[in-house]
Formats: structure tokens, sequence, C-alpha cells
């Protein structure tokens, strides 16, 4: 016995079956990613997109995993507490801690980031606070320096051991830093490189600032809620990272004055 399908319904079908067809086989999953303003690694362009060195990377990294990243624009401290409550997907550039594996997975690193300590560049009719220290020992033993750092920072084990760079204060912000820098009324302050440089193009100072010390290279990756992925997605991520292509040289640290980095236990004593 045939059944009758009415013409209609016949067209109705038609039509899902060919909807059906153009779509994707399997739609990208999505993941929360927090973002917030750090030129050159995540800013608002003029047309306020969101750019940047982890933007672009995370971008390219997650879809070749399969997975589209939906950009949450939140300050790091509030990015930790929700990937620790399971509420976010990611976060860029994160340094791998022992603390942060109690609550977070990490991918293989992805970029390294330079830290340094810049001053003013010496100048006629300018007290040069940094005249006489012709060694690191020098540096480390030296009274009366103003240096500043940002507020809950560790950027190296180095500090516990050179008791100027200890002494560091901290401020809240690094254009904080960078205003204190320019003003004199800080000697020396300790950043981000590839930041720093941003940001000192901006004001047009970069010509009379400069590195006395290349602190260290700090591998990063991207940290996830532990719910938020599976090994085989993790394992994707990954052979992603594996394919990138070398760093460009302009990413290349500064030449220091010091530079710590020779000196994989720290420098001789």
């Amino acid at each position: 016995m045939r059944m009758h399908v009415p013409g209609a319904l016949l067209h109705a079908l038609g039509l899902a079956s060919l909807f059906a067809v153009s779509l994707p086989l399997m739609a990208r999953e999505t993941l929360s990613v927090a973002w917030s303003h750090w030129p050159p690694f995540s800013q608002l362009d003029a047309r306020g997109e969101l750019e940047g060195i982890d933007v672009r990377l995370t971008r390219q990294i997650l879809q070749e995993a399969d997975l589209e990243p939906a950009f949450r624009n939140l300050p790091w401290a509030r990015a930790l507490h929700l990937l620790e409550r399971g509420q976010l997907g990611a976060g860029m550039g994160a340094l791998d801690t022992q603390e942060r594996r109690q609550f977070a997975r990490f991918s293989a690193p992805y970029r390294r980031a330079s830290f340094v300590l810049l001053s003013h560049s010496a100048s006629a009719g300018v007290v040069d606070r940094w005249q006489g220290i012709a060694r690191f020992e020098d540096l480390c033993q030296a009274s009366g320096l103003r240096l500043g750092k940002l507020r809950g920072t560790r950027p190296t084990p180095l500090t516990e051991a050179c008791p100027s760079l200890k002494e560091a204060r901290e401020y809240n912000s690094d254009d904080k830093l960078i205003e204190l820098l320019l003003a004199r009324r800080l000697d020396g302050v300790i950043m981000e490189w590839q930041h720093a440089q941003y940001r000192l193009a901006q004001l047009g100072a970069e010509a009379f600032i400069g590195c006395q010390l290349l602190m260290h290279q700090q591998p990063v990756s991207l940290m996830f809620a532990k719910e938020a992925l599976s090994d085989a997605q993790l394992a994707r991520i990954d052979a992603a990272i594996g394919a990138l292509p070398a760093p460009d040289a302009a990413f290349a640290p500064p030449s220091c004055r010091f530079d710590n980095t020779r000196f994989p236990q720290g420098p001789e004593s």
C-alpha cells in the first residue's frame, strides 16, 4: 500500500534536505577566553575589533583544534577566579605554576615573555644613578636605587638573591611605572619587554630609555579550566602549537647591559 504524501510536505522536506546538506558536518565547539587591554598582546583596534599577538595566536591554535574562541574582557585576577570556579574556559599568556595546576590545565608554551629592567639612558646635566655599576653584582648591592615593578608579580627568582631588585616598590599598572620612570621619580622599572617597547614607542620615549638587565625569558601557555577540554582536545592544541612557525625576529629580547639568561642557575657568585 502506497502512502500519499501531500505536495506541500514533499516541498518542505526537499528544502529541509537541501538546507541540511549546506550545513557544516560539525560546528566548532565554543570556548570562552579571557582578554584584557595589554598591547601588543591584546587590544582593540581603531574599528573596535579585538587584535594582538596573543589574540591572533590563540585564534589560530584553537581553530586548528576545532574550537572557536569567544573572547571576554576581564581583569586577570577576575579571570583566574572564574577559571578556578569553572565559569571560564581559558586564559592567554599564562605562567604554568603548581599553584594554578590545582584548578587548571596548560598547553605547551606558545611564546616566550622577556622581563627586563629599564632605565633612562645617561644624559648631560642629569645625575646618572647607574654610574659606577660595572658588574651585575654591583647592581644587586647598589643602595639608593629607586626601582619599581607591577604589584603582585614575581618576574624571576633572581630577585630573592639580589637585594636591590627585591626592594623594588610595587605599583598597580605598567602605565604608572612608565609615567614615574619618564618623570625620573623612579630610576628603573621591571617590565615585560614587548609591552614596554610598545608603550614607549607610543610616547616617543624609546630613544632615551635603555635596558639595564635582561632578567629572564619566561615560556607562557594557554591555561584552561580543568573540565573545559578533553585530553584529545588538549593534544590537538599542543599539536597546533608545535606546528607554529618560528617567532619573528621583531619579538626577540633586547640587547641589555647585563644578561642574566646567560647563567641558567643565576649569576656567578
